[in-house]
């Protein structure tokens, strides 16, 4: 939430900053906080409250002092929410030169409106804005009319470039359909067989247009783009084909150096930061199905750096790409930026409502801590256990492998009932029996509670000897964390 209102301040005009004051006259502590957003932009819970109740923390405990922070800060959420409402900067330059110049048209103003549209004109065709195109040439045709009636010819060239703008536009709108596809597929398939079947045909049909209007390279653009960040979704397509997808990242790349200002799927302000946030994130969730963690966390620093980098740009992530972030520092073994970005989740999950129907922030905490113990443990891991048992208890089919999370959750904590509840839970055997030439951690269990360590280094030798076969990710990814959790126990 602290990011939600530094971003919302930020959209206000100096105007709007001085109404606050007065709207807020008789709330001193209101004034401190928001001068404490002037004075440092970002506040964090803990400085706002040593910043606002300065006066107070010597004889209200924290929790209470916390509690009404949280109201102050809910109250001034819904006061930015308000003002923003019609005041965001929410349109590009281009968008904003292109309402002056449709002011102009009203205003007469032709000779300077013909002067100023070439140029913009220009910069549409160079940077594929055909969003922009279709008005913005209706004007230069209306102000030729106007202004130069007797130009036929002039005026017949900018009618054609119209038919070509439109019909580029409409194209456009066809691409961006099929990525509504890949959304509405990635629902309502029953299998990865599905997902690549129809990925495969897609693609194939978004290359043979790019083809075919390859002077414009936005097209290709957004054709490498798709083919890289669904196929990257998909196991099966980078297990089975994943030189394919090395080409499209590499295209996609090249394309990116050769036009830094084309916009690729969607025109709006900062397009490039938004398009490169999901790149990396999903170039992160490529070479983590390569079997590459190093690489596959590299491109998670990078997207941290280009947060950094852009610190006015408010990235707001959907829950996948949070849930394909926690993945990929989990596969690295980076489990300190696994609790810091559940962090994160709980926070999206808690504005959204969302925690009792998604994958709650809460199961990454109990992978971090299987994976940080003994070093960092948790204070109370019992009351985790039960937050999870209490989500599986109302969860579908798609939430079996969290039995598993649980479960060596407890393990390592020691609290074996636990545990074997989760392990040995009908629906987690039914789904590892599908699995071939798996190792289960019920095993492991079974010889940790017996204290066998013979047994225990014999399991060690066997999840070795399985690492050396070729498995899927999924499969190597467990064999690895069974390995962790066995020297645990020796």
């Amino acid at each position: 939430m602290n990011k939600e209102i530094k971003h919302l301040y930020q959209e206000l005009t100096p105007a709007h900053k001085e109404a606050l004051q007065l709207t807020f006259k008789k709330s001193p502590r209101m004034l401190r906080y928001i001068q404490a957003l002037d004075d440092l932009g970002y506040v964090s819970t803990q400085k706002a409250i040593q910043l606002i109740y300065s006066d107070d923390t010597r004889h209200i405990d924290d929790a209470t002092l916390m509690n009404r922070f949280y109201k102050l800060r809910r109250n001034l959420h819904l006061h930015l929410l308000q003002v923003c409402q019609n005041n965001l900067k929410s349109s590009t330059d281009e968008e904003i030169e292109l309402k002056f110049l449709q002011l102009l048209s009203q205003k007469n103003e032709h000779a300077y409106l013909l002067e100023r549209a070439q140029k913009l004109e220009k910069k549409c065709w160079e940077d594929n804005l055909f969003e922009l195109l279709p008005d913005l040439l209706n004007l230069i045709i209306s102000a030729l009319h106007f202004y130069q009636p007797e130009n036929t010819k002039k005026i017949a060239a900018y009618i054609e470039k119209l038919d070509q703008a439109n019909d580029l536009l409409s194209a456009l709108h066809k691409f961006k359909n099929y990525i509504n596809t890949f959304r509405l597929q990635t629902i309502t398939a029953n299998n990865y067989e599905e997902l690549a079947t129809h990925y495969s045909s897609i693609i194939n049909k978004m290359r043979r247009k790019a083809n075919l209007l390859k002077p414009y390279a936005r097209f290709n653009l957004i054709y490498h783009y798709t083919g890289f960040l669904v196929g990257s979704q998909l196991y099966n397509i980078v297990y089975k084909t994943g030189n394919v997808l090395s080409r499209h990242l590499n295209q996609l790349e090249k394309l990116l150096a050769q036009h830094p200002h084309m916009p690729i799927v969607s025109y709006i302000p900062n397009h490039r930061v938004y398009s490169l946030n999901s790149i990396l994130i999903n170039r992160a969730v490529y070479w983590y199905q390569k079997g590459n963690s190093t690489k596959s966390y590299e491109s998670i620093l990078q997207y941290e750096q280009l947060i950094d980098q852009h610190p006015d740009v408010y990235i707001r992530n959907t829950v996948n790409e949070f849930h394909n972030i926690l993945l990929c520092c989990w596969g690295a073994k980076e489990y300190n930026a696994v609790l810091k970005y559940a962090q994160e989740l709980k926070t999206f999950q808690s504005i959204n409502s969302s925690i009792e129907r998604e994958m709650p922030y809460y199961i990454y905490e109990m992978m971090a801590y299987t994976g940080l113990y003994p070093k960092k443990k948790h204070t109370n891991p019992l009351k985790l256990i039960a937050l999870g048992g209490k989500f599986l208890k109302k969860s579908d089919q798609s939430c079996v492998w969290m039995y598993e999370a649980v479960g060596s959750f407890a393990l390592v904590y020691g609290f074996f009932e636990q545990s074997r509840y989760y392990l040995e839970h009908p629906l987690l055997l039914e789904f590892q029996a599908k699995i071939p030439k798996d190792l289960r951690t019920v095993e492991l269990l079974n010889l940790a509670e017996a204290d066998d360590k013979r047994g225990l280094h014999s399991f060690l030798l066997k999840i070795k000897a399985k690492k050396k076969e070729v498995y899927p990710r999924t499969l190597l990814t467990h064999f690895n964390e069974l390995e962790m959790l066995t020297k645990l126990f020796l």
